[in-house]
């Protein structure tokens, strides 16, 4: 009598149940490829209830249990890159009012002026102040010891509560927040968390020289990255293996294996041991349709080959791998 009550299929989001977006102008429950749930709409600042947050996530459960509803996907979830990861077949279970994921990206300012920004459109600066939030979540101990961190942007670093902000977290929180920036300004904060070992920073110069960063961050800035980059592991030996370089695809600029062997061949003589493959996202993401290239995936495989040989460790960002599984699928198909 029970599997008459039942679906064949469920979505059991993690991020669903226990994450937090601080974006730009809402407060969501993840910053995948899809929208996702949003928890405060054209949010400008005051206090949240984080009840309100709570009760709404367990809202969007019980819609997915309900045998009445058909849809194993909710609407704001089509076609997300994590949904492969959280289907399952029995009924999500109850959870807890805790938080352990922490997304920031709040801050459009930026200090550089990448030719494949995502927000280029966007207002610059803020319309709210996330510190008061995160102590909120502190003292009402929602918040887990063992949360994972994401600060990005626009540019993070020149975010004014940047330095308050993470040595609030490095006080609280056991586990590393990942940071995603230009390296273009030097922050002593950083420098305390990589000493710590509770900091993975993930800096895009896409380029091994001066004139290609340039034509790709449209500032002239290389030196200041690199040399920073060198200041961090001077300071902290480990900061090699927690800084990671990130190489995004630009075309007809970058797109060559001579620029990315000067990139490889610096992250090497620096002393990095972890490096990454992007794609311009802005305009290949799954659903603008713009197909990806068939050059790239020459270009990848040079890219693994060399770091290979250079004993780098290349990681992979979850969306991208999605974006080019789904491109490589077409062309089979096509061939």
């Amino acid at each position: 009598m029970k599997e008459l009550f039942s679906k064949p299929e469920y979505l059991d989001c993690h991020f669903m149940k226990h994450s937090l977006h601080f974006f730009h102008n809402s407060i969501k429950a993840c910053c995948t490829n899809a929208l996702g749930p949003c928890f405060y709409r054209a949010y400008k600042g005051g206090e949240v209830d984080w009840n309100h947050v709570y009760e709404i996530r367990k809202k969007f459960i019980k819609r997915i249990n309900s045998y009445f509803n058909k849809k194993t996907i909710p609407g704001c979830c089509k076609r997300c890159s994590e949904l492969n990861s959280y289907i399952t077949n029995e009924k999500v279970k109850e959870f807890p009012n805790v938080v352990d994921r922490l997304y920031f990206h709040n801050n459009m300012s930026c200090n550089a002026h990448c030719v494949y920004c995502c927000y280029w459109w966007r207002k610059r600066g803020y319309n709210y102040k996330v510190l008061p939030l995160v102590k909120s979540l502190i003292d009402n101990k929602i918040l887990s010891k063992n949360t994972y961190v994401y600060m990005s942007g626009g540019e993070i670093t020149i975010y004014p509560e940047f330095d308050d902000l993470v040595y609030t977290l490095l006080d609280y929180i056991v586990s590393r927040i990942e940071i995603l920036t230009s390296g273009i300004k030097y922050c002593k904060s950083i420098e305390e968390a990589l000493r710590r070992n509770q900091c993975m920073l993930l800096i895009s110069p896409d380029a091994g020289c001066r004139e290609t960063y340039k034509k790709i961050k449209q500032v002239d800035c290389f030196d200041d990255v690199i040399n920073n980059i060198k200041t961090y592991i001077s300071h902290v030996d480990s900061a090699k293996e927690n800084i990671i370089l990130k190489y995004i695809i630009v075309d007809d600029i970058n797109d060559n294996e001579n620029e990315m062997k000067s990139f490889l061949d610096l992250a090497y003589d620096m002393g990095i041991k972890n490096v990454r493959l992007d794609i311009d996202y802005e305009k290949y993401k799954f659903n603008k349709g713009n197909q990806v290239p068939e050059r790239y995936f020459d270009l990848i495989e040079f890219f693994n080959e060399h770091s290979a040989k250079s004993g780098l460790n290349v990681l992979h960002c979850n969306q991208v791998d999605f974006i080019l599984n789904n491109a490589e699928r077409k062309s089979i198909k096509t061939n």
